[in-house]
């Protein structure tokens, strides 16, 4: 079990038992437990991904009525239309989209170039709708 704690303005954290003895509970009584307590780490983001998450998905999704919470559908079906052409990109016999590659994972094999390519192309389609994206490097 993970769980994410802060510590209040007098440098305590309040631990929520209820959540930890639910948890506790699925275990035969006397089950010994590890427990670590570690600073978290800020991690480094990509900023491509970080624009392309925060400043183009949201108001290409808003425009063409997608809520929020569909980000990754929305992400996933961008991936399959524009990789059907260059990848080996097929539907098995369930319907389910195979050889999707990942774009700004951190598994993902992609060249920057082919990476910066989705992107501007994500762009250009969003403008094709009606939602003007401003890049970066027009500012």
């Amino acid at each position: 079990m993970k769980t994410k704690l802060v510590s209040d303005d007098n440098r305590k954290i309040h631990l929520n038992m209820e959540h930890i003895n639910l948890y506790v509970s699925r275990y035969k009584p006397f089950t010994p437990f590890d427990f670590e307590l570690v600073r978290r780490q800020k991690k480094v983001s990509d900023p491509m991904r970080r624009f392309y998450f925060a400043a183009v998905l949201p108001p290409f999704m808003a425009e063409l009525g997608y809520d929020p919470d569909e980000e990754l559908l929305f992400h996933h079906q961008l991936k399959v239309t524009y990789f059907r052409a260059t990848h080996d990109v097929y539907q098995d016999e369930r319907g389910m989209w195979r050889n999707v590659p990942s774009v700004f994972g951190n598994n993902s094999d992609l060249e920057i170039s082919i990476k910066s390519d989705f992107l501007h192309w994500v762009v250009r389609k969003a403008a094709h709708y009606g939602v003007y994206i401003e890049m970066p490097d027009e500012k």
